[in-house]
Protein backbone atom coordinates (compact mmCIF):
# COMPACT_ATOMS: atom_id res chain seq x y z
CA UNK A 1 0.00 0.00 0.00
CA UNK A 2 1.69 3.17 -1.21
CA UNK A 3 1.82 6.18 1.12
CA UNK A 4 1.07 8.44 -1.84
CA UNK A 5 -2.01 6.57 -3.08
CA UNK A 6 -5.48 7.41 -1.74
CA UNK A 7 -7.25 4.52 -0.02
CA UNK A 8 -10.73 3.24 -0.83
CA UNK A 9 -12.99 2.53 2.15
CA UNK A 10 -16.27 0.74 2.63
CA UNK A 11 -19.23 2.90 3.74
CA UNK A 12 -18.59 3.74 7.39
CA UNK A 13 -20.75 5.19 10.13
CA UNK A 14 -19.41 7.81 12.56
CA UNK A 15 -21.38 8.24 15.80
CA UNK A 16 -20.08 10.84 18.30
CA UNK A 17 -19.88 9.30 21.75
CA UNK A 18 -18.13 11.98 23.78
CA UNK A 19 -15.22 12.03 24.22
CA UNK A 20 -14.82 9.32 21.56
CA UNK A 21 -16.35 8.38 18.22
CA UNK A 22 -17.83 4.97 17.33
CA UNK A 23 -16.85 4.00 13.78
CA UNK A 24 -18.11 0.91 12.01
CA UNK A 25 -19.32 -1.07 9.03
CA UNK A 26 -23.00 -1.97 9.36
CA UNK A 27 -22.84 -4.64 6.65
CA UNK A 28 -20.47 -6.87 8.64
CA UNK A 29 -21.05 -5.57 12.20
CA UNK A 30 -17.46 -4.38 12.67
CA UNK A 31 -17.26 -1.48 15.13
CA UNK A 32 -14.59 0.23 17.21
CA UNK A 33 -14.38 3.22 19.53
CA UNK A 34 -11.79 5.71 18.24
CA UNK A 35 -10.41 8.75 20.05
CA UNK A 36 -11.65 11.95 18.45
CA UNK A 37 -8.36 12.68 16.69
CA UNK A 38 -8.22 9.11 15.35
CA UNK A 39 -11.72 9.43 13.89
CA UNK A 40 -10.74 12.79 12.32
CA UNK A 41 -7.68 11.17 10.73
CA UNK A 42 -9.85 8.35 9.36
CA UNK A 43 -12.27 10.86 7.86
CA UNK A 44 -9.36 12.63 6.15
CA UNK A 45 -8.27 9.34 4.60
CA UNK A 46 -11.85 8.55 3.62
CA UNK A 47 -12.14 11.90 1.81
CA UNK A 48 -9.44 10.83 -0.66
CA UNK A 49 -6.30 12.24 0.96
CA UNK A 50 -3.24 9.99 0.66
CA UNK A 51 -1.77 8.45 3.84
CA UNK A 52 1.33 10.66 3.59
CA UNK A 53 -0.78 13.81 3.30
CA UNK A 54 -3.04 12.65 6.15
CA UNK A 55 -0.04 12.09 8.44
CA UNK A 56 1.26 15.58 7.58
CA UNK A 57 -2.20 17.06 8.29
CA UNK A 58 -2.34 15.24 11.63
CA UNK A 59 1.06 16.59 12.70
CA UNK A 60 0.10 20.15 11.80
CA UNK A 61 -3.22 19.97 13.64
CA UNK A 62 -2.26 18.00 16.77
CA UNK A 63 1.50 18.76 16.94
CA UNK A 64 2.29 15.04 17.32
CA UNK A 65 3.69 12.48 14.87
CA UNK A 66 1.57 9.52 13.83
CA UNK A 67 2.62 6.03 12.76
CA UNK A 68 0.36 6.00 9.73
CA UNK A 69 1.33 2.46 8.68
CA UNK A 70 0.30 1.10 12.05
CA UNK A 71 -2.95 3.06 11.87
CA UNK A 72 -3.70 1.60 8.45
CA UNK A 73 -2.96 -1.88 9.75
CA UNK A 74 -5.59 -1.37 12.45
CA UNK A 75 -8.12 -0.21 9.85
CA UNK A 76 -7.33 -3.29 7.80
CA UNK A 77 -7.89 -5.54 10.82
CA UNK A 78 -11.30 -3.92 11.23
CA UNK A 79 -12.03 -4.62 7.54
CA UNK A 80 -12.69 -0.94 6.83
CA UNK A 81 -10.34 -0.80 3.83
CA UNK A 82 -11.50 -2.01 0.44
CA UNK A 83 -9.13 -3.72 -1.96
CA UNK A 84 -9.52 -4.68 -5.58
CA UNK A 85 -10.59 -8.26 -4.83
CA UNK A 86 -13.38 -7.25 -2.46
CA UNK A 87 -16.96 -7.45 -3.60
CA UNK A 88 -19.24 -4.46 -3.65
CA UNK A 89 -21.39 -3.92 -0.58
CA UNK A 90 -24.74 -5.55 -1.22
CA UNK A 91 -27.59 -3.05 -0.75
CA UNK A 92 -30.35 -3.94 1.72
CA UNK A 93 -32.66 -6.60 0.30
CA UNK A 94 -36.40 -6.31 -0.09
CA UNK A 95 -36.74 -8.80 2.76
CA UNK A 96 -34.77 -6.46 5.06
CA UNK A 97 -37.06 -3.59 4.09
CA UNK A 98 -40.09 -5.72 4.94
CA UNK A 99 -38.65 -6.55 8.36
CA UNK A 100 -37.95 -2.87 8.94
CA UNK A 101 -41.58 -2.05 8.14
CA UNK A 102 -42.76 -4.78 10.51
CA UNK A 103 -40.46 -3.37 13.19
CA UNK A 104 -41.92 0.10 12.79
CA UNK A 105 -45.46 -1.29 12.97
CA UNK A 106 -44.61 -3.31 16.11
CA UNK A 107 -43.65 -0.13 17.96
CA UNK A 108 -46.11 2.27 16.36
CA UNK A 109 -48.52 4.43 18.45
CA UNK A 110 -51.38 2.01 17.63
CA UNK A 111 -49.29 -0.93 18.82
CA UNK A 112 -48.55 0.82 22.14
CA UNK A 113 -52.30 1.38 22.65
CA UNK A 114 -52.95 -2.34 22.08
CA UNK A 115 -50.12 -3.30 24.44
CA UNK A 116 -51.51 -1.00 27.13
CA UNK A 117 -54.95 -2.57 26.76
CA UNK A 118 -53.56 -6.11 27.09
CA UNK A 119 -51.52 -5.23 30.17
CA UNK A 120 -54.39 -3.28 31.70
CA UNK A 121 -56.91 -6.11 31.27
CA UNK A 122 -54.56 -8.73 32.74
CA UNK A 123 -53.98 -6.49 35.75
CA UNK A 124 -57.75 -6.14 36.16
CA UNK A 125 -58.42 -9.90 36.17
CA UNK A 126 -55.58 -10.52 38.63
CA UNK A 127 -57.03 -7.94 41.01
CA UNK A 128 -60.55 -9.36 40.66
CA UNK A 129 -59.63 -13.06 40.80
CA UNK A 130 -56.88 -13.78 43.36
CA UNK A 131 -56.33 -17.33 42.05
CA UNK A 132 -54.95 -15.81 38.82
CA UNK A 133 -52.16 -13.97 40.65
CA UNK A 134 -48.64 -15.33 40.12
CA UNK A 135 -47.21 -17.66 42.74
CA UNK A 136 -44.83 -20.61 42.93
CA UNK A 137 -47.77 -22.99 43.38
CA UNK A 138 -48.75 -22.24 39.77
CA UNK A 139 -45.78 -24.27 38.60
CA UNK A 140 -47.44 -27.50 39.82
CA UNK A 141 -50.05 -27.70 37.09
CA UNK A 142 -49.85 -31.51 37.04
CA UNK A 143 -49.35 -34.18 39.73
CA UNK A 144 -46.70 -35.87 37.53
CA UNK A 145 -43.09 -34.70 37.63
CA UNK A 146 -42.36 -35.72 34.05
CA UNK A 147 -45.28 -33.62 32.80
CA UNK A 148 -44.08 -30.65 34.86
CA UNK A 149 -40.52 -30.93 33.60
CA UNK A 150 -41.29 -31.42 29.93
CA UNK A 151 -44.19 -28.99 29.95
CA UNK A 152 -42.18 -26.13 31.44
CA UNK A 153 -39.09 -26.99 29.38
CA UNK A 154 -40.88 -27.04 26.03
CA UNK A 155 -43.56 -24.48 26.88
CA UNK A 156 -41.03 -21.72 27.56
CA UNK A 157 -39.71 -21.64 23.97
CA UNK A 158 -42.60 -19.68 22.40
CA UNK A 159 -42.15 -16.99 25.06
CA UNK A 160 -38.40 -16.89 24.53
CA UNK A 161 -38.95 -16.62 20.79
CA UNK A 162 -41.29 -13.65 21.29
CA UNK A 163 -38.71 -12.04 23.61
CA UNK A 164 -35.94 -12.30 21.03
CA UNK A 165 -38.28 -11.35 18.18
CA UNK A 166 -39.08 -8.05 19.89
CA UNK A 167 -35.35 -7.36 20.30
CA UNK A 168 -34.83 -8.09 16.64
CA UNK A 169 -37.77 -5.99 15.44
CA UNK A 170 -36.72 -3.05 17.61
CA UNK A 171 -33.33 -3.20 15.91
CA UNK A 172 -34.71 -3.76 12.42
CA UNK A 173 -36.93 -0.72 12.97
CA UNK A 174 -33.69 1.30 12.99
CA UNK A 175 -32.30 -0.52 9.95
CA UNK A 176 -29.94 -2.64 12.06
CA UNK A 177 -29.21 -6.23 10.97
CA UNK A 178 -29.52 -8.92 13.62
CA UNK A 179 -28.93 -12.62 14.15
CA UNK A 180 -30.00 -15.19 16.71
CA UNK A 181 -27.69 -17.49 18.65
CA UNK A 182 -27.18 -19.49 21.85
CA UNK A 183 -25.07 -18.22 24.74
CA UNK A 184 -24.75 -18.50 28.49
CA UNK A 185 -24.96 -16.35 31.59
CA UNK A 186 -22.65 -18.12 34.04
CA UNK A 187 -24.24 -21.64 34.14
CA UNK A 188 -27.57 -20.64 32.55
CA UNK A 189 -28.23 -21.29 28.83
CA UNK A 190 -29.84 -18.35 27.04
CA UNK A 191 -30.94 -17.50 23.54
CA UNK A 192 -29.41 -14.30 22.21
CA UNK A 193 -30.17 -11.62 19.65
CA UNK A 194 -26.98 -10.07 18.31
CA UNK A 195 -27.49 -6.36 17.65
CA UNK A 196 -23.93 -5.11 17.31
CA UNK A 197 -25.25 -2.56 14.81
CA UNK A 198 -26.62 -0.54 17.74
CA UNK A 199 -23.18 1.05 17.82
CA UNK A 200 -24.14 2.82 14.59
CA UNK A 201 -26.98 4.79 16.21
CA UNK A 202 -26.91 7.45 18.97
CA UNK A 203 -27.11 6.25 22.56
CA UNK A 204 -30.64 7.54 23.12
CA UNK A 205 -31.91 5.37 20.25
CA UNK A 206 -30.56 2.16 21.84
CA UNK A 207 -32.87 1.93 24.83
CA UNK A 208 -35.91 0.50 23.02
CA UNK A 209 -33.93 -2.38 21.42
CA UNK A 210 -32.42 -3.13 24.85
CA UNK A 211 -35.78 -3.13 26.66
CA UNK A 212 -38.00 -4.58 23.90
CA UNK A 213 -37.50 -8.14 25.17
CA UNK A 214 -38.70 -7.23 28.65
CA UNK A 215 -41.77 -5.59 27.09
CA UNK A 216 -42.38 -8.86 25.24
CA UNK A 217 -42.13 -10.80 28.52
CA UNK A 218 -44.76 -8.59 30.15
CA UNK A 219 -47.07 -8.96 27.17
CA UNK A 220 -46.58 -12.74 27.09
CA UNK A 221 -47.30 -12.93 30.82
CA UNK A 222 -50.44 -10.82 30.32
CA UNK A 223 -51.68 -12.95 27.41
CA UNK A 224 -51.16 -16.21 29.31
CA UNK A 225 -52.94 -14.83 32.35
CA UNK A 226 -55.82 -13.62 30.18
CA UNK A 227 -56.18 -17.05 28.53
CA UNK A 228 -56.12 -18.70 31.96
CA UNK A 229 -58.90 -16.39 33.14
CA UNK A 230 -61.12 -17.83 30.39
CA UNK A 231 -60.54 -21.51 31.19
CA UNK A 232 -59.19 -21.92 34.72
CA UNK A 233 -61.16 -22.31 37.96
CA UNK A 234 -59.85 -23.18 41.43
CA UNK A 235 -62.27 -26.15 41.52
CA UNK A 236 -60.23 -27.88 38.77
CA UNK A 237 -56.56 -27.07 39.55
CA UNK A 238 -55.16 -29.51 36.98
CA UNK A 239 -57.39 -28.51 34.07
CA UNK A 240 -55.80 -27.59 30.76
CA UNK A 241 -54.98 -25.18 29.26
CA UNK A 242 -55.67 -22.74 32.11
CA UNK A 243 -53.41 -24.27 34.74
CA UNK A 244 -50.63 -24.74 32.18
CA UNK A 245 -50.94 -21.09 31.10
CA UNK A 246 -50.62 -19.94 34.72
CA UNK A 247 -47.48 -22.07 35.12
CA UNK A 248 -45.94 -20.57 31.99
CA UNK A 249 -46.99 -17.08 33.10
CA UNK A 250 -45.16 -17.53 36.40
CA UNK A 251 -42.02 -18.85 34.68
CA UNK A 252 -42.19 -15.84 32.32
CA UNK A 253 -42.35 -13.52 35.31
CA UNK A 254 -39.27 -15.23 36.77
CA UNK A 255 -37.47 -14.68 33.45
CA UNK A 256 -38.46 -11.01 33.56
CA UNK A 257 -37.11 -10.63 37.11
CA UNK A 258 -33.92 -12.41 36.08
CA UNK A 259 -33.18 -9.55 33.67
CA UNK A 260 -32.34 -7.42 36.72
CA UNK A 261 -29.31 -9.64 37.41
CA UNK A 262 -27.38 -7.09 35.37
CA UNK A 263 -24.00 -8.49 36.40
CA UNK A 264 -24.77 -11.40 34.02
CA UNK A 265 -25.04 -9.14 30.93
CA UNK A 266 -28.81 -9.21 30.86
CA UNK A 267 -30.98 -6.59 29.14
CA UNK A 268 -30.70 -4.25 32.14
CA UNK A 269 -26.90 -4.55 32.01
CA UNK A 270 -26.88 -3.01 28.53
CA UNK A 271 -29.17 -0.19 29.68
CA UNK A 272 -26.86 0.32 32.65
CA UNK A 273 -23.68 0.48 30.54
CA UNK A 274 -25.37 2.70 27.97
CA UNK A 275 -26.27 5.24 30.68
CA UNK A 276 -22.74 5.12 32.09
CA UNK A 277 -21.21 5.44 28.58
CA UNK A 278 -19.13 2.27 28.91
CA UNK A 279 -17.65 0.13 26.12
CA UNK A 280 -17.01 -3.32 27.62
CA UNK A 281 -17.67 -3.02 31.35
CA UNK A 282 -18.15 -6.76 31.88
CA UNK A 283 -14.75 -7.79 30.57
CA UNK A 284 -12.97 -4.84 32.19
CA UNK A 285 -14.51 -5.64 35.58
CA UNK A 286 -13.47 -9.29 35.26
CA UNK A 287 -9.88 -8.27 34.53
CA UNK A 288 -9.94 -5.62 37.29
CA UNK A 289 -11.11 -8.24 39.81
CA UNK A 290 -8.50 -10.78 38.75
CA UNK A 291 -5.75 -8.14 38.90
CA UNK A 292 -6.64 -7.52 42.55
CA UNK A 293 -6.58 -11.25 43.25
CA UNK A 294 -3.21 -11.66 41.50
CA UNK A 295 -1.74 -8.82 43.56
CA UNK A 296 -2.92 -10.46 46.79
CA UNK A 297 -1.38 -13.78 45.69
CA UNK A 298 1.86 -12.08 44.51
CA UNK A 299 1.30 -13.37 40.96
CA UNK A 300 2.38 -10.10 39.38
CA UNK A 301 3.31 -11.76 36.07
CA UNK A 302 -0.38 -12.47 35.42
CA UNK A 303 -1.60 -8.90 35.98
CA UNK A 304 -3.19 -7.31 32.92
CA UNK A 305 -2.14 -3.89 31.67
CA UNK A 306 -4.86 -1.55 32.93
CA UNK A 307 -3.78 1.22 30.56
CA UNK A 308 -5.15 -0.91 27.71
CA UNK A 309 -8.69 -0.63 29.07
CA UNK A 310 -11.17 2.00 28.01
CA UNK A 311 -10.76 4.90 30.51
CA UNK A 312 -14.49 5.07 31.28
CA UNK A 313 -14.70 1.31 31.83
CA UNK A 314 -11.72 1.45 34.16
CA UNK A 315 -13.30 4.29 36.16
CA UNK A 316 -16.66 2.55 36.59
CA UNK A 317 -15.13 -0.89 37.26
CA UNK A 318 -13.60 0.37 40.53
CA UNK A 319 -17.03 0.48 42.19
CA UNK A 320 -19.01 -1.80 39.86
CA UNK A 321 -16.79 -4.69 40.93
CA UNK A 322 -18.61 -4.87 44.29
CA UNK A 323 -22.03 -5.36 42.62
CA UNK A 324 -20.41 -7.67 40.11
CA UNK A 325 -18.82 -9.92 42.75
CA UNK A 326 -21.87 -9.95 45.03
CA UNK A 327 -24.13 -10.89 42.11
CA UNK A 328 -21.96 -13.78 41.04
CA UNK A 329 -21.69 -15.04 44.61
CA UNK A 330 -25.49 -14.92 44.92
CA UNK A 331 -25.96 -16.88 41.68
CA UNK A 332 -23.32 -19.45 42.60
CA UNK A 333 -24.83 -19.74 46.08
CA UNK A 334 -28.22 -20.47 44.54
CA UNK A 335 -26.60 -23.21 42.45
CA UNK A 336 -24.75 -24.87 45.33
CA UNK A 337 -27.34 -24.46 48.09
CA UNK A 338 -30.49 -25.05 46.02
CA UNK A 339 -29.62 -26.62 42.66
CA UNK A 340 -27.05 -29.16 43.84
CA UNK A 341 -29.05 -30.41 46.87
CA UNK A 342 -32.15 -30.76 44.68
CA UNK A 343 -30.21 -32.76 42.10
CA UNK A 344 -28.69 -34.97 44.82
CA UNK A 345 -32.10 -35.64 46.34
CA UNK A 346 -33.51 -36.71 42.98
CA UNK A 347 -30.42 -38.83 42.26
CA UNK A 348 -30.74 -40.55 45.64
CA UNK A 349 -34.37 -41.27 44.77
CA UNK A 350 -33.27 -42.94 41.54
CA UNK A 351 -30.76 -45.07 43.42
CA UNK A 352 -33.45 -46.05 45.92
CA UNK A 353 -35.80 -47.06 43.09
CA UNK A 354 -33.10 -49.21 41.53
CA UNK A 355 -32.30 -50.91 44.82
CA UNK A 356 -35.99 -51.57 45.34
CA UNK A 357 -36.20 -53.21 41.90
CA UNK A 358 -38.59 -50.49 40.73
CA UNK A 359 -36.60 -49.31 37.73
CA UNK A 360 -39.66 -49.05 35.53
CA UNK A 361 -42.09 -47.25 37.81
CA UNK A 362 -43.30 -43.73 37.08
CA UNK A 363 -41.18 -42.04 39.78
CA UNK A 364 -38.02 -43.55 38.31
CA UNK A 365 -38.72 -42.25 34.80
CA UNK A 366 -39.76 -38.88 36.18
CA UNK A 367 -36.38 -38.52 37.84
CA UNK A 368 -34.49 -39.78 34.79
CA UNK A 369 -36.09 -37.21 32.51
CA UNK A 370 -35.30 -34.44 35.00
CA UNK A 371 -31.64 -35.45 35.22
CA UNK A 372 -31.38 -35.89 31.46
CA UNK A 373 -32.70 -32.40 30.68
CA UNK A 374 -30.48 -30.74 33.28
CA UNK A 375 -27.50 -32.84 32.20
CA UNK A 376 -27.95 -31.65 28.61
CA UNK A 377 -27.96 -28.05 29.85
CA UNK A 378 -24.72 -28.57 31.77
CA UNK A 379 -23.09 -30.11 28.69
CA UNK A 380 -24.23 -27.25 26.45
CA UNK A 381 -22.96 -24.67 28.97
CA UNK A 382 -19.57 -26.41 29.03
CA UNK A 383 -19.41 -26.40 25.22
CA UNK A 384 -20.35 -22.69 25.03
CA UNK A 385 -17.75 -21.84 27.69
CA UNK A 386 -15.06 -23.69 25.73
CA UNK A 387 -16.08 -21.86 22.53
CA UNK A 388 -16.04 -18.45 24.25
CA UNK A 389 -12.67 -19.13 25.86
CA UNK A 390 -11.17 -20.17 22.53
CA UNK A 391 -12.50 -17.03 20.80
CA UNK A 392 -11.29 -14.79 23.66
CA UNK A 393 -7.77 -16.19 23.51
CA UNK A 394 -7.64 -15.70 19.74
CA UNK A 395 -8.77 -12.08 20.16
CA UNK A 396 -6.20 -11.45 22.90
CA UNK A 397 -3.40 -12.84 20.73
CA UNK A 398 -4.48 -10.58 17.88
CA UNK A 399 -4.60 -7.46 20.06
CA UNK A 400 -1.31 -8.19 21.83
CA UNK A 401 0.44 -8.25 18.46
CA UNK A 402 -0.36 -4.55 17.91
CA UNK A 403 2.09 -1.88 19.10
CA UNK A 404 1.66 1.86 18.61
CA UNK A 405 3.97 4.89 18.53
CA UNK A 406 0.98 7.18 19.06
CA UNK A 407 -2.00 5.33 20.55
CA UNK A 408 -4.83 5.87 18.09
CA UNK A 409 -5.79 2.22 18.36
CA UNK A 410 -9.55 1.87 18.94
CA UNK A 411 -11.24 -0.09 21.66
CA UNK A 412 -12.79 -3.15 20.02
CA UNK A 413 -16.35 -3.02 21.15
CA UNK A 414 -18.31 -5.78 22.81
CA UNK A 415 -21.27 -7.23 20.92
CA UNK A 416 -23.61 -4.51 22.10
CA UNK A 417 -27.08 -5.93 22.41
CA UNK A 418 -26.36 -9.63 22.86
CA UNK A 419 -29.79 -9.87 24.41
Amino acid sequence: MSANTPISFYPLTFVPDSPDVVVGRKDIDSYAVFPEDGAALLQMLQSGVSPEEAAHWYFERYAEPIDIEDFLQTLGDLQFIRNGRDKEVVPPSTRSSIWQSIGRATFSPLAWIIYSAILGYSLYVMIRFPYLRPGYHNLFFSPYLVVLELGLFLGQFPGILVHELFHMLAGRRLGIPSRLGIGRRLYIIVFETHLTGLWSVPRQARYLPFLAGMLADLLWFALLTTIASLTYTPAHPFSFPGAFCLALAFSTLLRFIWQFYFYLQTDIYYVFTNILRCVDLQQTTWQYLWNRIYRLLKLTHKIRDEDAWNPRDRQVARWYVFFFGAGYLFTLGTLFFVGVPTALRIFSGIVADLLNHAAFNLNFWDSCVFLLLNGIQVAVVAWIYWRERKARRAAERSLSAMSHEKNLSPDYVEEKGVL
